[in-house]
């Protein structure tokens, strides 16, 4: 499923990045972190499954954004920009995965538990740090509910029984919400040992998750 060649620089890159961080050595990663959607960018580009071009374009605008993101994020006092960058990177696969579910109707299975958890948890984060947001309140909550919808949208986009590829990109984007949650509690509440290296170990694994994924999804209904 994974196209190993095709994903082996996009791995070397995170583990770079990864050891950046551990050696503080933070003025690299300004290539080495938004390398890496630029990296996946060319696997969806350069993948041998043609994805429509109405689904091709917002995972590449999904990519965009986070690169933008990336880069942002690593530069002292824009971390409101890029907190938006990534709020649009989160809209643009919010938007893919709808695509996919609306081209795909789901079987009947019921999903309003997992609606119901997704959201109790983001609210329960959300009161969590709520005393320590201060001006930024409103931009993380706007943000917050970008990736509750994210997840959503991924969860009812795919039949997991069959459709494996799906499972990639749930994980995906739990990754994703775990690293952007650790993000929060690293810059609102507390930071601790190792918590960038798991930051970024996350976030890297996320956004792979959710790009091959995709991908594969597509693999398998032209195969």
């Amino acid at each position: 499923m994974f196209q190993p060649k095709s994903l082996i620089a996009y791995f070397i890159v995170l583990l770079a990045d990864l050891l950046l961080i551990i050696l503080g050595e933070d003025q690299y990663r300004h290539i080495t972190k938004p390398l890496l959607t630029v990296l996946l960018a060319i696997y969806v580009l350069y993948s041998k499954v043609k994805l429509p071009s109405s689904f091709l374009v917002f995972l590449l605008l999904a990519l965009f954004f986070s690169s933008l993101g990336d880069d942002l994020l690593l530069f002292n006092g824009f971390f409101l920009q890029g907190l938006g960058s990534f709020l649009l990177a989160h809209i643009m696969y919010t938007t893919f995965f709808l695509k996919i579910r609306y081209s795909n109707p789901p079987v009947p299975f019921c999903k309003y538990p997992f609606i119901l958890l997704n959201a109790a948890v983001e609210i329960a984060f959300i009161m969590f740090l709520l005393p320590y947001l201060g001006g930024y309140t409103i931009p993380v909550i706007l943000y917050a509910i970008a990736l509750f919808f994210t997840l959503q949208s991924a969860l009812h986009a795919f039949h997991f029984q069959y459709q494996p590829a799906g499972w990639y990109c749930l994980a995906g984007a739990i990754l994703f919400i775990l690293s952007d949650s650790l993000i929060a509690v690293g810059k609102f509440y507390h930071p601790f040992p190792g918590i960038n290296v798991l930051i970024m170990l996350t976030y890297g694994l996320g956004q792979c998750g959710l790009v091959v994924g995709g991908i594969n999804y597509f693999k398998r209904i032209t195969d």
